[in-house]
């Protein structure tokens, strides 16, 4: 399947993986396939993404518990890119990679350094500190979520 300009990472380029496994959603929003858009209701595109981070961390800790890091580079690049999604849907937007960093630092609702930490899991995916600073990510993102929408709600 074609990659959406706005999806080319290298990152997300994984054996016989695209960015357009990893964001298909995006991907085919992007190329005029399907014009859903789930980011829009993000509570439950939050819900969604939480709920399919599960399995792989249930997998990787059993990977990392047995030393076997190098079996986790497949299901880390999968995680990564969960909590990009999360990341972009909490705050009501499609997953762009083009320009990243620049586009985060936008973010009304992200983790403190978010750039710095992100940055780090990409540059060393297998490394039992990434994958704790993943779960961290992905749950404090979830709670900042939350408060980001009822700090909405009291807004209006």
């Amino acid at each position: 399947m074609q990659v959406s300009e706005r999806l080319q990472h290298e990152f997300f380029y994984l054996d016989s993986l695209t960015p357009a496994d990893f964001f298909p959603e995006e991907n085919r929003f992007y190329l005029g396939i399907d014009e859903s858009m789930p980011w829009k209701n993000e509570k439950e595109a939050v819900i969604q993404i939480v709920h399919e981070w599960q399995p792989y961390l249930k997998e990787l800790t059993g990977l990392f518990k047995e030393r076997k890091n190098k079996e986790t580079k497949p299901l880390m690049v999968k995680g990564i890119s969960l909590f990009i999604r999360l990341l972009f849907w909490s705050n009501n937007e499609p997953t762009d990679l083009k320009n990243l960093q620049e586009k985060l630092v936008l973010f009304e609702a992200k983790p403190v350094n978010i750039v710095e930490r992100l940055q780090f899991l990409m540059q060393r995916p297998t490394l039992y500190h990434s994958f704790i600073q993943l779960s961290e990510l992905m749950i404090e993102q979830e709670k900042i979520f939350y408060k980001y929408m009822k700090k909405r709600v009291n807004r209006t």
